[in-house]
């Protein structure tokens, strides 16, 4: 008999199943572009991490399925048209009558990525205490370069919690150099040997 999937079994295939429709989304949407594939995705992205953040209520709107796909065209051309490109606005009207806005943020990776591959960029997110001087972005570049051979695309966030040091995330690795993580890594250290000297005292005290 064969066991019926786990929750986290079903959450990963409909990732996984979510991740396969957004490449092809996003594959349709660099096709249409062309040229001016970087440009669309500039706009995809100022609507996302602009506006979707200024109304959070309006990406909730666009991807509810409880809201009828007449409403949400209507929606998108009195807020949009005129104010996007005609691809970027057809690429919207599209993902609505398919169903499919509640993947723009995936689909929007996925043409980041695709387009990244096609120009042989990576990016680099770098997570610092303080903004970077310009001489050490020039020497993290240069380093990407030499040992990538794929031109760098630097994203900078400054966390003042990382307590000094820098934190290089290059996809799915992070390399991390910071205070923080070092003071957090020593005190996990003294806990583990502190739990094993008790464990060893209670050992000796046992056999006596």
């Amino acid at each position: 008999m064969t066991a019926e999937p786990s929750t986290k079994e079903l959450h990963q295939r409909v990732d996984v199943g979510a991740q396969r429709i957004a490449h092809v989304y996003a594959e349709s949407l660099l096709e249409a572009a062309k040229d001016q594939a970087r440009a669309a995705l500039q706009e995809l992205d100022a609507l996302v991490n602009e506006v979707f953040r200024a109304e959070p209520r309006l990406e909730v709107f666009l991807s509810s399925a409880a809201v009828g796909r007449h409403v949400r065209h209507q929606a998108i051309e009195k807020a949009l048209k005129g104010r996007v490109s005609d691809v970027v606005y057809n690429f919207l009207q599209v993902l609505n009558d398919h169903e499919r806005l509640d993947l723009i943020r995936l689909i929007l990776k996925a043409a980041h990525d695709i387009d990244d591959e096609r120009n042989r960029r990576l990016r680099v997110l770098l997570s610092t205490a303080i903004p970077l001087e310009q001489e050490f972005r020039d020497r993290v570049a240069n380093g990407v370069r030499v040992i990538f051979n794929l031109e760098p695309i630097l994203i900078e966030k400054v966390n003042p919690a990382l307590l000094g040091g820098l934190k290089v995330q290059i996809g799915d690795v992070v390399y991390d150099a910071t205070v923080s993580t070092r003071i957090e890594t020593l005190k996990n250290q003294i806990l583990a040997r502190s739990s094993h000297e008790i464990q060893s005292g209670r050992d000796r005290l046992g056999h006596q």
